[in-house]
């Protein structure tokens, strides 16, 4: 299916450590419309083999080019008279296993289908786009109230947030921040996400190639063309289409086997919640709370103990440099030492101002954005 398709041969005997030699392969660029027309060849053709190529490489194989833009992929006319790509420069390359695969297929499953946060955060953690250890409790409100109105959007079929006015985008915003003001403190923290590197190559090849087809083709459809590998990675979910189907029937009747299990083990889990009451009530647990009022208090603070101590200083600094300069005047180095007190009450008194005036309003502006009140 793919003869069509090759990349230089490289040549051993002719190959050091420093130079690679490889065969001459070449070839039209591949968004040189003109010249892709003069050889007779189809660019709507084309587009769709190229998009073809990376899509056999990412869900296939999971070996891929990352960088497959015009100067990397030529056009050439084979002897059968269709278009056949050579492929260059494979310096960047990288691996889109099974568990990656699998873990995006969860993701779209949990956020299309069972519009589920904590599904949606467990699918991240094992892409690789969560930290573990964060406090999943923000992330998963966070990430149900974005889900939510993905799903009123999709079922309202109304305007998306990117397209209302910037009013009305800022009156949501703020209503948004007054309501999960707490929890977007918290992400803001912690910096929960990540984005791996493999991601932001599959992403800029995507990218890539849709300006490719688009060039050759007006009417080119990545979407389309993605269909037939996406019911492949659909298949990696539960190990095939009709098992997944079948497994989010029983999820809404709750006959799955994790939901029968739980009924069978439910007094078991009874007898073990009521042993963790009674050791609580003996004191043998000492609860953890976060309290992100308590936390914000503690910054607070810390920035007016600051100002405090380094006022405290400037005032010592500054009778030491009196003292020194009206009862040490037959001293020797009386005058340099009196200058340097004073030198170093100006440097601490001028934190002062600093921290009270922009590193104190810079916390309290920062809370207010959220919709949370410093105290």
């Amino acid at each position: 299916k793919f003869s069509h398709i090759r990349a230089p041969n490289t040549y051993p005997e002719y190959t050091t450590e420093k130079v690679l030699t490889m065969e001459y392969c070449p070839g039209i660029k591949i968004t040189d419309l003109e010249r892709i027309r003069e050889a007779g060849l189809d660019p709507a053709d084309i587009s769709k083999k190229s998009a073809e190529s990376f899509l056999e490489q990412l869900c296939r194989h999971g070996f891929f080019h990352c960088d497959p833009h015009p100067g990397n992929v030529s056009v050439e006319k084979l002897p059968s008279g269709e278009a056949g790509l050579i492929f260059y420069d494979f310096g960047m390359m990288d691996e889109f296993g099974a568990v990656e695969r699998k873990g995006l297929v969860d993701f779209f499953f949990a956020l299309y289908y069972d519009a589920d946060a904590k599904d949606v955060a467990d699918a991240l953690e094992r892409l690789g786009m969560l930290r573990k250890g964060v406090d999943r409790i923000s992330v998963e409100k966070v990430g149900q109230d974005f889900i939510d109105r993905f799903q009123a959007t999709l079922k309202s079929g109304d305007q998306w947030e990117a397209d209302l006015p910037a009013e009305e985008r800022k009156k949501l915003n703020r209503q948004r921040r007054k309501e999960l003001g707490e929890e977007f403190l918290s992400l803001n923290a912690e910096s929960p996400f990540i984005f791996p590197p493999t991601w932001t190559f599959v992403l800029k090849a995507f990218f890539t190639l849709d300006g490719i087809g688009k060039t050759l083709d007006p009417k080119y459809d990545l979407t389309r063309l993605t269909a037939p590998y996406l019911k492949e990675l659909l298949d990696l979910k539960d190990g095939n289409a009709f098992r997944t189907t079948l497994m989010r029937v029983l999820k809404r009747a709750g006959w799955r086997p994790i939901d029968i299990d739980m009924a069978v083990t439910q007094p078991r889990r009874v007898a073990k919640i009521e042993g963790v009451v009674k050791r609580m009530e003996r004191g043998e647990f000492k609860p953890r709370v976060r309290a992100m009022e308590v936390e914000r208090m503690i910054n607070r603070n810390k920035l007016v103990q600051s100002n405090i101590f380094n006022a405290v200083l400037s005032c010592l600094f500054l009778n030491t440099a009196a003292s020194v300069a009206t009862l040490g005047t037959n001293m020797i180095g009386a005058k340099p030492v009196a200058k340097s007190f004073l030198a170093a009450a100006v440097v601490f008194g001028l934190r002062v101002p600093y921290g009270v005036f922009v590193k104190l309003r810079k916390l309290d502006e920062y809370n207010e954005r959220f919709g949370v009140a410093s105290k």
